[in-house]
């Protein structure tokens, strides 16, 4: 089993975008794609989905998995938290794209615009991933809290929010999934005994979304 950092994970996502090459809005859409078919298949589909994503590509992530899930038929709700930035381009050009299709988005500026949510709902957590290197505070922090207090089945995608991705994230604050669909490869975090309580069913969902190994310059990671 190989185990990548996060930094050595966002060097293998620049080095396939400049040698595959794949435009990097277009690899969000590999991973989103894989998600979707992965909930639908497992018949998650029925139920209604609340997704909430942050503004960075995590966020973006959640977007694409919106606006596949509406052309499923599925029924949706987006949360967007907002904490003053625009969110990267990715995120703005998914978020574009899922106005064409859907209304029912809503924007989290503080803890008065916190859902509640039906036991059956599905809840998707998109909202920070593995570039996260302090513990969440303020609105996130509440947030997360206020997420884990829902009896949803808590989805997270690639990472539970709040999760280091390559060290314990002990008294942090961090999303309780029931599942996490990962991409590509283990994090280190997955296999530290500490970190179990925020990682209840983890399924890793491999993904052929990167540039395999073998047709790599080595040194690239290093």
């Amino acid at each position: 089993m190989k185990i990548f950092s996060a930094e050595q994970i966002k060097k293998w996502d620049a080095y396939t975008i400049t040698h595959e090459p794949i435009a990097s809005i277009n690899l969000m859409e590999r991973a989103a794609t894989a998600c979707c078919k992965w909930l639908i298949g497992k018949n998650f589909g029925l139920f209604h989905f609340r997704i909430f994503c942050g503004k960075g590509n995590n966020g973006g992530d959640g977007l694409a998995l919106a606006r596949m899930l509406i052309k499923h038929n599925c029924a949706v709700t987006v949360y967007i938290l907002e904490f003053g930035n625009i969110g990267t381009d990715d995120f703005q050009t998914n978020l574009a794209r899922l106005h064409t299709c859907s209304t029912d988005i809503h924007f989290i500026q503080s803890a008065d615009f916190f859902p509640s949510i039906n036991d059956s709902d599905i809840v998707i957590d998109a909202l920070f991933g593995t570039g996260l290197n302090k513990p969440l505070e303020g609105i996130s922090k509440a947030l997360v809290e206020h997420i884990n207090q829902l009896n949803g089945t808590i989805i997270s995608i690639d990472m539970p929010s709040g999760l280091y991705a390559d060290k314990s994230s002990v008294n942090n604050p961090v999303i309780h999934a029931a599942i996490t669909l990962s991409f590509q490869h283990y994090k280190l975090a997955f296999l530290l005994p500490e970190n179990e309580v925020f990682l209840v069913m983890f399924t890793c969902l491999i993904l052929d979304c990167l540039m395999p190994l073998k047709k790599m310059n080595p040194q690239f990671l290093k």
